[in-house]
This record gives structure tokens, C-alpha cells and sequence, in this order.
């Protein structure tokens, strides 16, 4: 087995100390562990940040209880549920989309800042483009891949707006079409 040596703070050697007699392990067990999963996300063409970021987005899927469903499967759900009640589906997507806005505003409240916070989001999604544009007070939020339907692409349009209003978007406006989703509107209060 190789040895090698290395530097470390006083701090990061007791917080890996800690961590090791916490997990009832050796300081090299720990060491080559966390060496070999550094080098499994290289592998992988991951980076630590892209691991910080996928932790945080599955934080967002966890706080509002998101389960993976499949594409037709909720389009062709969606749709029926909208012959039944298209004010009640969007009413309920309404309310997720706020839900989730509030926990990421927690995370970030200025909405300027988070286009790249979504663009690494929408990396972990099966949407085929997420992307988050601010530039002054104007907003605009789309959304490609959003279900094969126009009746799940309005849906879709309601909640983005459900989601923008939590960071205080007014003056909204929709663009959609089966599978495309796209809201525009201002910033209101700008700091």
C-alpha cells in the first residue's frame, strides 16, 4: 500500500479526526473513501460543485415531496384531470409551484440572481431546457419539454407564474405550445 504525506489545517485534520471516530473509522479509511468517491464523480464528469448543486436540488424534491414520474404518464393524467376540472389542476399545480418558489427563495430571494442556480437545476430535470432570464425589471422563465400536450404546457404556464409571483413578478404574460412554455413579466420592487 502507498503512503503518502499531506497537508492540512489544524482544523481540517480535527474535523476529519471528528468525523472518523463519529463513523467508528480509521482517519485512512475516511482519507481513501473520500478520495475514492472524489475520483468516481471525475469519473462520472461530475465536480464537487455539481454534487453540491444535485444535493441541493434533490433538498427542493424532498421539501415538496416530487416523485419521479414518467413523461406520457402525467401528460395524459394531466389531460384527463383538465376535462374534469381545468380551475381545480390548475389551482393544485398553482399552489406546488408556490410552495416550491418559497423554499428556493429561501435559498436565493433575489430572483436576479437565480439564472444559474436554475441552470444547474434544470441539468438533474428531464425537461429538455430550463432557463431563468433577468435583465432589469424584465423577467422571462422558460420551460421546453414540459409535456407533449398543449392543455400540460398551460399548466405548466400557470404554475411558472405561481412560482415568479412568490419573487414578486407582475405584469405577466404566457407563450406556449406542446411542449413549450415561456412567461414573461416585470420585476415590481427592485432593491
Amino acid at each position: 500500500m502507498a503512503r503518502l504525506n499531506v497537508s492540512l489545517t489544524n482544523e481540517m485534520a480535527k474535523k476529519i479526526q471528528d468525523s472518523a471516530d463519529s463513523d467508528g473509522k480509521t482517519i485512512s479509511s475516511l482519507i481513501t473513501e473520500s478520495v475514492d468517491l472524489y475520483l468516481h464523480l471525475k469519473e462520472m464528469g461530475l465536480s464537487r460543485s455539481s454534487l453540491m448543486r444535485l444535493l441541493s436540488y434533490f433538498e427542493v424534491v424532498k421539501s415538496i415531496n416530487a416523485v419521479p414520474i414518467p413523461n406520457l404518464l402525467l401528460d395524459s393524467t394531466l389531460n384527463i384531470a383538465l376535462e374534469g376540472s381545468k380551475e381545480k389542476i390548475i389551482e393544485t399545480w398553482c399552489e406546488s409551484a408556490k410552495m416550491t418558489g418559497e423554499f428556493i427563495k429561501g435559498i436565493e430571494p433575489d430572483i436576479r440572481k437565480l439564472p444559474e442556480e436554475i441552470r444547474e437545476f434544470a441539468t438533474f430535470t428531464p425537461v429538455g431546457k430550463m432557463e431563468l432570464k433577468s435583465e432589469g425589471e424584465n423577467v422571462e422563465f422558460l420551460l421546453m419539454g414540459t409535456g407533449y400536450s398543449l392543455g400540460a404546457a398551460k399548466v405548466t404556464a400557470e404554475a411558472m407564474k405561481c412560482f415568479l409571483s412568490v419573487f414578486g413578478v407582475k405584469d405577466m404574460h404566457e407563450t406556449i405550445s406542446e411542449g413549450f412554455a415561456k412567461v414573461t413579466g416585470k420585476i415590481k420592487q427592485l432593491p
